[in-house]
């Protein structure tokens, strides 16, 4: 089945809040034609760094970390940029995530402290693998462990890999969600799984 080229992107951040906490690393995989393409990730250092200790429990990072081998904003967008150019996405690129409306604003946020606008580059309309989990139980597709769509749960169901035992990493999540992503459009297509 030939797909459209997309980019999966997860994000680990300092809270909940993309007003207020930062965002600690971005990820992202170009998907295309039910393959990983590519990889992407970098730790994002803000000019202040505002954290949760809870949210760093879940994820593993550390200040320490992020203040020696993170990037500026503009330093991460750049890389990013030209990561998605290399890949042949340029504009309208289609944005794909586990719990999209979490990782969106994040993303947004990050641009805006490079002082560029994610929208020049990203549809507006963002996938989200959560969405498409729920419509495939609804449809009798699937069933969900326990109602849950969490990437853990969806991992466990499609007999996918995740690695948590130092903590959330941006780059395993992604990773993982795209494949989440392929077996949903596989269901989505009418292929048993």
């Amino acid at each position: 089945m030939a797909t459209k080229k997309v980019v999966f992107v997860d994000t680990e951040t300092g809270g909940l809040d993309p007003n207020k906490h930062s965002i600690l690393s971005l990820a992202a995989v170009v998907v295309h034609n039910g393959m990983i393409e590519d990889e992407f990730y970098t730790l994002i250092r803000e000019e202040e760094l505002v954290t949760d200790p809870s949210a760093l429990k879940i994820n593993g990072l550390s200040i320490v970390q992020i203040d020696k081998d993170g990037v500026s904003p503009l330093q991460a967008v750049l890389m990013f940029t030209n990561f998605l150019q290399k890949n042949d996405l340029r504009k309208n690129v289609q944005f794909v995530a586990h719990n999209a409306p979490f990782d969106v604003p994040f993303v947004s946020r990050l641009f805006r402290l490079a002082g560029k606008d994610m929208y020049k580059v990203f549809s507006y309309r963002a996938l989200c693998t959560v969405t498409g989990a729920l419509l495939l139980e609804l449809g009798g597709k699937i069933t969900l462990p326990g109602g849950s769509a969490s990437l853990d749960n969806l991992c466990k169901y499609f007999h996918i890999d995740l690695e948590r035992s130092k903590g959330h990493n941006a780059l395993d999540d992604a990773i993982a969600g795209a494949k989440v992503y392929l077996r949903e459009l596989e269901l989505i297509g009418g292929k048993t799984t």
